[in-house]
């Protein structure tokens, strides 16, 4: 006799569902393990086996399992396959500039890292999300980690007035608003607009409190104006037409919130969030030894780029002609850290992959509705942030959700398609229902 669960659902049939939607917790648990390993509390895993390795395994493991069991199922878009293609590209300069550079620490090990780590942050977005309730629960993993992020920087909590950075779960400042930054996005811009139940709603807003309490109370400043220009960016993209100007609904709604979210921390911002306020003054008025540095570091990306326009300099070189020694170092800004170790070419292949994926879905934004075009605005102003991100902090490997959104931007057409096939399904429901509910009238 087979197993049944309670309600008479074969338990084999619920053990293949829990382990098909798995697969994008250990994705995300995968994209975010940087920011969260460092904890203690996570000491007696990370002692035995790095939690960036466990949940590469695990999320990797999902993939073949979904393979073997549904080999169909895993359609790749043509324009995912073309970005593909851009990327094997983009890691085949960095493999090839290792013949040229001197750096034989370093650069081997950020070579490793870029096709392993960063490799399978691209293509496990392209493999581990194929539909929009893949994307849901990706979103939603997001949700939870940044969440989790908050609530353990909040305990942690200096108290207000005290200048000193904000952390969680054992990572730095910027981690901390990075995260807080990007699930707070995933909460308005998605999250919010396709749940329908009034308490899923209330939880969502408790948590889009505590993302921005979070992303301003770290003291970052690169994520908190990538977080505010990511928002302008959702509002543009939520305006139709030019006469008459329409604005949705949602965003309208969203956009009174924030302001007057905005207005109360207009009037307690300082006190609450003085070391973003304090850092901020100090970048207007003196510059700060963190902006100066990071101009100091960008002069000598361009000096070295100018070395070796075309091929670049080598991976890994970066720190070797900075402070003559093949340690740990880069410029803070993806295209410079690509021109000054790869050249041209490899900024020129980036620039062709950012194009490629982001022209379809800014394209066809108008032309969607309800889910689909909550699902490609999304995606876009994820996107942004992480670029803006890419631009002001962390190599190329530490910026690996970056590759991610690319890889889901690139595969857009599936959560467009999806959607309107949902949509399609629940009209002929509805239909059907008004037909049955006449007949019985009828009778």
């Amino acid at each position: 006799m087979t197993s049944t669960t309670k309600r008479g659902t074969p338990a084999h049939g619920v053990q293949t569902s829990l382990l098909k939607g798995v697969g994008e917790w250990f994705f995300a648990l995968f994209l975010f393990a940087g920011y969260y390993k460092a904890d203690p509390r996570l000491a007696f895993i990370q002692t035995h086996i790095d939690v960036t390795v466990l949940f590469w395994v695990l999320s990797f493991c999902v993939f073949l399992y979904r393979v073997l069991k549904e080999p169909y199922a895993q359609r790749i878009p043509v324009r995912f396959a073309k970005v593909a293609a851009l990327f094997v590209l983009l890691g085949a300069c960095v493999v090839g500039s290792l013949f040229y550079t001197e750096s034989r620490l370093y650069g081997y090990d950020k070579t490793l890292r870029f096709i392993v780590l960063t490799g399978w942050a691209f293509f496990g977005a392209g493999f581990l999300v194929p539909n929009l309730t893949s994307l849901k629960r990706f979103s939603w993993a997001i949700e939870a980690i940044a969440t989790v992020m908050a609530i353990d920087a909040l305990a942690g909590y200096p108290g207000t007035g005290r200048v000193e950075f904000v952390t969680g779960l054992g990572s730095n400042y910027i981690a901390l608003a990075r995260a807080g930054g990007l699930g707070l996005l995933a909460t308005v811009a998605f999250l919010l607009p396709i749940s329908r139940r009034l308490l899923t709603k209330l939880a969502l807003w408790g948590m889009a409190a505590l993302q921005l309490w979070a992303t301003l109370s770290a003291g970052a400043r690169g994520p908190v104006l990538a977080l505010i220009l990511s928002l302008v960016l959702f509002f543009g993209l939520s305006i139709r037409g030019f006469s008459p100007i329409r604005v949705e609904r949602y965003a309208l709604r969203l956009g009174i919130v924030l302001l007057c979210a905005f207005a109360v921390l207009g009037v307690v911002g300082e006190e609450l969030f003085s070391t973003l306020t304090f850092r901020t003054q100090v970048l207007v008025t003196e510059g700060g030894s963190s902006a100066l540095t990071r101009f100091s570091l960008y002069r000598e990306a361009l000096d070295l780029w100018a070395r070796s326009p075309i091929w670049g300099n080598g991976v890994g070189q970066f720190s070797i002609a900075v402070i003559g020694e093949d340690v740990r170092l880069y410029p803070h800004n993806i295209i410079l850290e690509l021109g000054a170790e790869i050249g041209l070419i490899g900024v020129l292949v980036f620039a062709m992959m950012i194009g490629v994926a982001f022209a379809r879905p800014l394209a066809t934004l108008g032309a969607q509705k309800g889910s689909a075009r909550t699902a490609t605005r999304y995606l876009l102003v994820a996107f942004s942030f992480t670029l803006l991100n890419a631009m002001v902090s962390g190599d190329v490997n530490d910026n690996r959700m970056l590759f991610t959104l690319i890889a889901l931007l690139a595969s857009v057409r599936r959560f467009q398609k999806n959607a309107s096939e949902n949509l399609v399904l629940s009209n002929i429901g509805r239909s059907h229902m008004k037909k049955l509910a006449e007949e019985g009238g009828g009778e």
